[in-house]
């Protein structure tokens, strides 16, 4: 299947334009990337339209002690909502004494292409 996304700037996550002035999109693989990392990055009820996609970051994760468990199960829950996205494995890595997660999601899509999409 092949998809189609808005690109966005890595860096500010905002629509850019490409060299005629239309709106830059990107296909795949690094479409699907794209679109996981959105869906990875939505809260619970942020969606107006569907209120029940998202990551529950302030009733569940946020404030709490989370396990990566926890936290690897809603990452890869949200990536694999998405219908051309066959698996996802994700990969966490914590640091105590920063408090601070790092990792990597490897995604498959329904072509069969692997990316990875680091946290």
């Amino acid at each position: 299947m092949q998809t189609r996304s808005l690109y966005l700037d890595p860096d500010t996550w905002d629509v850019v334009l490409d060299g005629n002035g239309a709106l830059k999109t990107v296909t795949n693989p690094y479409a699907v990337a794209q679109d996981v990392a959105c869906a990875c990055k939505t809260v619970l009820g942020e969606v107006v339209y569907d209120t029940t996609l998202g990551i529950p970051y302030f009733d569940t994760l946020l404030g709490r002690p989370v396990t990566t468990t926890l936290l690897s199960y809603w990452l890869q829950k949200q990536a694999t909502r998405l219908s051309y996205v066959q698996s996802a494995t994700v990969t966490l890595v914590p640091d105590r004494s920063t408090r601070n997660t790092t990792g990597y999601i490897v995604i498959t899509d329904t072509n069969g292409t692997s990316s990875q999409l680091v946290l």
